[in-house]
């Protein structure tokens, strides 16, 4: 089994542990974290493959990251861990495809809507 398969099923059996847990009001900390780890050495290993091919400003890959580190900081907020190093990267990321004064036209604070 590839460590790629391995990690997928893992986050299987971590879902259905935390689907269990809060249907009988236990503890799911250490399920979430164990995810958020899985998911945190998959999008490592990702990048680190997609700089080897010099993919990094690929739009597709940008948006695997943002839909990996959104995933990540759904966990964190599920258990009331900090998020804001999640919405961080997923900024680092738009920064690095749209640069940082595109960045503050489309997604900044300051944007009239």
């Amino acid at each position: 089994m590839t460590k790629k398969s391995s990690d997928k099923q893992e986050l299987i059996e971590l879902e259905h542990k935390i689907k269990q847990a809060e249907f009988q009001n236990k503890p799911i900390e250490q399920y979430i974290l164990r995810e958020i780890e899985i998911l945190q050495n998959t999008i490592d290993t990702f990048l680190r493959e997609m700089e080897k091919q010099g993919r990094l400003n690929d739009i597709a890959v940008a948006e695997a990251e943002i839909t990996q580190y959104s995933a990540m900081r759904q966990l964190a907020q599920k258990i009331n861990l900090p998020a804001e190093q999640y919405t961080e990267r997923i900024k680092q990321v738009q920064y690095r495809i749209f640069g940082e004064e595109n960045w503050e036209t489309f997604f900044g604070q300051d944007k009239k809507t």
